[in-house]
């Protein structure tokens, strides 16, 4: 971790990986921008996705820390490498730790073909994280489904360490990004945290944002045929 600032003691972590629905990543991306976050530092990683893209403040790398007062968020813009995923992980959920966070939210997605009942979202905090009784008032996930990928890693790291920590899983396409499941996981957290974010953009345009992350997937796709066939 590359990270600038004046200590993290009682901040919150908040952060999303590229699974289901691209769910967290676009969350994450919403969050940064609508609460105009300034960027502090980036992650290191052995093996960098080969990318980078830019934005009106100028530069973006793949990985990058951004906070905002309390909160500090973790965008990733790229997948890590797959050697590196559960490495990243954990170097994440410790580095959390050892800067003296209040607790750490995380934001993934649920196959939306499971979905049962009403309810449009699903947690699963760590017990640390119940004993706090924050206010995520959420059914837990169902029993016999799993969380998978880096988002398991973490909530394992800070399960094994008693800290306060919970993923946030709206229910979300399987097929394609999904914008409306990335607006739940928003107000989730800023009724949880008294952050007022206006999701509506997010909301009204699902679509154009669903189409322009599809595009800019299937180039990265195109990029990586090219460079290793």
């Amino acid at each position: 971790m590359n990270v600038h600032g004046n200590g993290f003691r009682n901040c919150t972590l908040i952060t999303g990986f590229h699974g289901i629905g691209s769910t967290g990543y676009i969350a994450i991306s919403y969050l940064v921008h609508s609460l105009q976050a300034k960027r502090i530092g980036f992650v290191d990683v052995a093996h960098p996705p080969p990318f980078v893209s830019t934005a009106e403040e100028g530069l973006v790398t793949p990985f990058e820390v951004f906070r905002k007062g309390k909160l500090v968020f973790v965008k990733l813009e790229f997948a890590p490498h797959r050697t590196e995923e559960s490495e990243f992980a954990k170097v994440l959920a410790r580095w959390t730790m050892n800067q003296k966070f209040k607790d750490a939210v995380l934001v993934g997605g649920l196959d939306s073909g499971l979905k049962s009942g009403k309810q449009n979202v699903r947690v699963v905090p760590t017990r640390a994280y119940l004993a706090k009784k924050n206010g995520f008032k959420y059914p837990t996930l169902e029993p016999g489904l799993f969380v998978y990928g880096q988002l398991a890693v973490m909530l394992s790291e800070f399960e094994m360490r008693d800290f306060p920590a919970i993923a946030i899983l709206p229910y979300a396409s399987a097929a394609a990004a999904d914008p409306s499941a990335a607006a739940i996981a928003v107000k989730t957290i800023c009724k949880a945290y008294g952050i007022k974010v206006d999701v509506t953009d997010l909301e009204d345009g699902a679509k154009d944002i669903e189409e322009e992350f599809e595009k800019r997937m299937k180039q990265t796709s195109k990029s990586l045929q090219s460079m290793y066939g």
